[in-house]
This record gives C-alpha cells, structure tokens and sequence, in this order.
C-alpha cells in the first residue's frame, strides 16, 4: 500500500505513506489519488544493520548522501523488479484498472509447499482446471496432488486409498462437494487432470466438474456454489501433498499425505472469457485485492 524499503550494503532505507493501513475513508483516499499524491514527500528512514538490527536510531538527517543513494536504488529496483507503479493497486478507487492478465497457464513443479494465496492463480467465477503430470506405478498409487486451503474453504485434488483421482472442493466450510472417479487410475505416465465448466463468468456461479485419466473421463459431479471471494488464509497451496490444515478430512489422519507415485508437474489452466467477462473478473480481483491488504 505504497510503503517501500530498500536493503544494501548493510544499510536499510524505508518510507511510509502517511496513512493508517485500514483507514481507506474518502478523505483519506483522495490524498492518494493520481496528480495529487507525491511520494518524494514521503519521509524516509535510514538504518545501519550491522549496528542497529532493531532499527532504533534514524541516520537520516547524518547520513543524506547514503539515504539519497538509496532513495535513488529503490526507483531502479522498483522498476526492474516491476513493482511500480507505486500505489497501483489502489487504482481501483480511482475508476481505473490495472492491465489485464497475460497469462493463464500456471506451472507449479513437483514438491512446491505452501504457496501463499495472493501467489495462487485467480479461479473465482470462471472456468478452470488442475493438470497434473503424473507416474502411477504397478500397484497403484494415494495421496494428494494439489491442495489449496483447508476445509474451511479450499480445494484438493488427490487419489484415495482405493486409487480413485478424487476432487473435494470446501464452500467455506458451509458446503462439501466430492467428485470420485468411477475407477482407480490406470499405471503409466499421463495427465489426471480436473475440469470445471463454471456456469457463468461471474463470482459464486456453480459448474459441473469432469476427472479425467488422459483422455479419458472418470468422474462427474455438480458444485452448486463456488467461494466468490477469497478460500481460507491458515494454509497454502501444495503440490503433492496437503500441508498444515488440510482439505479433506478424510486424510486427515494420513496428513500431509503426500502421493505415492511421481507428481512431475501440475498446471493451472484458466479458460479465457470474452474481453468484458474479462475486465469484469479483474475488477472484481481488484477490489478484492485490496480488501485483502487492508485485512493483513
């Protein structure tokens, strides 16, 4: 929310935009708007680590050189590493959106833990599926593929004790909806994937899911509603297990229950929507975004 910080050398600055994080009033926010907000007036702080790990003594007015050394660093970071601009994500407020998604295929490869959820691809009211490039070997395979959350609010895509590619989907912990394949999964390499076909591109619309081993469906169910905003922040995503509080409490006991097979990689796919489906499931993102920033 516009507070920024940079490290060097053992030297750190850092400046704060002169509000309280949650206070998002309209005076307020309208000192943040375009044209009128200047972040060089913010104050900067100066700190020397190696010396002040607490960051009890400001060397700011001893040190100007070092801190505008620095203050020029942050801006070549900043730019570098694409963090700017500074107080984007408020641009919601101010009748704009920030561009569009590029990208709507996401890999995560075999073992990745605890994915927070501002790092976990947006699935909220639209069309998605979890691709999981597997090895199952003779004898069969159980565990997770995929877990997002817990049971009070995530999904996990994982293979129960009878081999069968299973899909549990927790509405907030009011609603459970179970897809279990009709069969266990067959040995070999291949894809096991889940498709959900949302109803409509809006935000809690329900769709049907499909389990598939290849190009073979083996599983179908309904999910009359979906999480519109946010599933729960206690536990990450994990590829190939269920880490922390867990989806299904059917493995609970076995957690973090980590597949038994090989999980090579899974992807994320989000289907693409016409452009104003599109910019309506951003701005929704948008504003939901910052909610979550202000929650902490």
């Amino acid at each position: 929310m516009g507070n920024r910080a940079i490290y060097k050398d053992g030297w750190w600055a850092c400046a704060r935009v002169d509000r309280v994080p949650w206070d998002f009033s309209p005076p307020v926010i309208a000192k943040l708007a375009p044209g009128v907000y200047d972040p060089d007036k913010d104050k900067w702080e100066l700190y020397y680590l190696p010396d002040d790990y607490s960051q009890a003594h400001d060397l700011a007015a001893e040190k100007p050189e070092k801190l505008a050394e620095l203050r020029e660093l942050f801006w070549v970071e900043a730019e570098r590493n694409k963090a700017l601009p500074l107080l984007g994500g408020m641009s919601i407020f101010f009748g704009m959106l920030p561009p569009l998604p590029t990208v709507t295929r996401f890999d995560f490869y075999g073992d990745v833990q605890n994915v927070q959820r501002g790092m976990v691809p947006r699935i909220y009211g639209r069309s998605w599926a979890i691709e999981a490039d597997i090895s199952v070997p003779e004898g069969g395979v159980e565990g997770v593929l995929l877990g997002n959350g817990d049971e009070m609010g995530g999904f996990a895509l994982w293979v129960d004790t009878a081999g069968k590619l299973t899909f549990t989907y927790s509405m907030l912990g009011v609603e459970e909806y179970k897809t279990v394949a009709t069969e266990p999964l067959p040995v070999g390499e291949y894809v096991a994937k889940m498709v959900f076909e949302s109803d409509e591109p809006k935000p809690g619309s329900g769709g049907t899911v499909t389990l598939w081993a290849g190009e073979r469906k083996i599983g179908e169910n309904r999910i009359t509603r979906t999480v519109p905003i946010a599933f729960s922040s206690y536990a990450g995503m994990d590829v190939g297990r269920d880490n922390g509080l867990v989806v299904d409490k059917e493995y609970k006991a076995k957690a973090p229950y980590a597949f038994t097979g090989t999980v090579r990689k899974v992807t994320i796919d989000l289907k693409p929507e016409s452009v104003g489906r599109e910019l309506e499931l951003h701005a929704h993102g948008a504003e939901q975004a910052v909610g979550g920033g202000a929650a902490g």
